[in-house]
């Protein structure tokens, strides 16, 4: 399609059918797509969205906990941060339910050493859902880095997990 990352809210002219397969994972929490982001007085689909830490930790524990059979075929891109206006990027913490557990803090103020694992508070949610048979929100938890805006990843390398 092209060599940049776009917000769900840029995509519906250019895009819609792709914005409408991104919005199927928001159904029944369609809320969260009007979500302000503290620091960047935006909304969450007026972002792009990152994980701090390799994807394949996620589903090799959810693949070991048993909610997933096998760690599903992804492909991820693998931004340099380096790239990103600091002035648009933070990293958006939430270790409960509730927009009361949320912290948001600038790109610049965070330790990515400290964010390189699963947080107890995402390991403590898959664990409510082993045996249960349903299917997990992949991210809950975990910071993300968020980018108000277009990403370039023309020179980006592509991760690759499962089969």
């Amino acid at each position: 399609m092209g060599n940049e990352l776009i917000p769900l809210n840029q995509m519906h002219k250019k895009y819609p059918e792709l914005r409408a397969k991104y919005l199927e994972k928001y159904k029944g929490r369609e809320t969260v797509l009007e979500r302000r982001i503290p620091l960047l007085d935006c909304l969450w689909n007026d972002v792009v969205q990152f994980l701090p830490l390799h994807p394949r930790k996620v589903f090799e524990l959810q693949t070991r906990l048993g909610i997933i059979p096998k760690v599903p075929a992804y492909r991820f891109f693998e931004v340099d941060l380096s790239l990103l206006d600091p002035s648009k990027t933070v990293v958006f913490f939430k270790d409960a339910p509730g927009e009361e557990n949320v912290n948001v803090k600038w790109l610049s103020d965070v330790d990515f050493a400290s964010i390189q694992e699963i947080p107890p508070a995402t390991i403590a949610y898959y664990n409510t859902l082993i045996g249960t048979g349903e299917l997990p929100f992949n991210y809950q938890f975990i910071p993300h880095i968020v980018h108000m805006g277009n990403v370039d990843i023309a020179s980006a390398a592509v991760i690759t997990i499962g089969e």
